[in-house]
């Protein structure tokens, strides 16, 4: 596969959440607090089952007057019926704008600041992350109807962007990983995507718990790959055949990089094992941020 061609399942799409208490709403849904957020600010936040389990690792910033959560086209419909259970009588409104919106990544000069919000003209800029060679990303989102795609930028389905987003230590939950890591396995509160000062939400009391009294046994980590390629969902094996992890994103290798790149949550105890999944095996990869463990 070439970057030509789609990183299946991988495309971002989004979701709009209006209406009067739209903010009151994703605040008692989501692991951060969209109360902290305003025109010039965006972040990233996971949604769980009554469990803690992480149905949802997405982007949240406000587009004109609503909330746009960006994630993964893929489990947009799945997210759709569940979050319209919990709206009871709540005046808001929550649609699925993927086909309103065009989506798209860029690594250049001159982009916002991580986690700031820029319009520039019809499109919104929203800086993300340094990757772990210091490249500066943002995502750009532009009306559908008269998107132009930025100088340098990229499908969100593309295996370049899948790179960076690997080397920016970025997790995503697609179909075959919903419903399987509390929050903290995704290395979420190191990126800043849970709030533990605000309300309740959905599993807060798992998190927090895991938070203040718990020791986290697994947790996210990059890695590099030889051999075939690993899958979203793929078990990660010890040199027994025991399950270590699983495979929650990964890239192939490049002209310029001899091994593929991936992410995935292992325990802990397991990481300076020979870890292999069904085709490749992996050696571990600095992340661009710290992991106090």
């Amino acid at each position: 596969m070439t970057d030509a061609e789609s990183h299946s399942g991988a495309a971002l799409g989004a979701i709009a959440v209006d209406g009067a208490d739209a903010a009151e709403f994703l605040r008692a849904q989501l692991t951060n607090d969209v109360m902290r957020l305003g025109p010039d600010r965006h972040f990233l936040s996971g949604w769980c089952d009554a469990k803690g389990r992480t149905l949802m690792v997405g982007r949240i910033c406000e587009r004109n007057g609503a909330y746009l959560l960006i994630v993964p086209r893929e489990i947009i419909p799945t997210l759709l019926k569940r979050l319209r259970m919990f709206v009871l009588r709540s005046k808001v409104d929550i649609a699925d704008y993927s086909d309103e919106l065009h989506i798209v990544g860029v690594s250049a000069e001159n982009l916002p600041p991580a986690n700031r919000c820029e319009n520039r003209g019809a499109q919104q800029w929203l800086g993300l992350p340094e990757d772990v060679d210091g490249r500066a990303r943002a995502l750009v989102i532009s009306p559908a109807a008269e998107h132009a795609t930025p100088a340098d930028g990229m499908a969100t389905d593309s295996e370049a962007w899948e790179r960076h987003e690997i080397d920016s230590g970025l997790p995503s939950i697609r179909s075959a990983t919903a419903g399987l890591f509390v929050p903290q396995m995704l290395n979420l509160h190191w990126l800043m995507a849970i709030d533990f000062d605000k309300g309740c939400y959905p599993g807060q009391e798992v998190v927090a718990r895991l938070h203040y009294r718990g020791t986290l046994t697994r947790r996210m980590f990059r890695l590099r790959w030889r051999g075939t390629q690993p899958a979203v969902g793929d078990d990660v094996i010890d040199e027994s055949g025991e399950r270590q992890g699983t495979i929650l994103r990964s890239a192939p290798a490049t002209d310029s990089r001899a091994e593929g790149t991936a992410l995935a949550v292992l325990k802990v105890r397991a990481v300076n094992d020979a870890l292999t999944t069904a085709g490749a095996h992996l050696e571990l990869l600095a992340l661009p941020y710290a992991t106090p463990d």
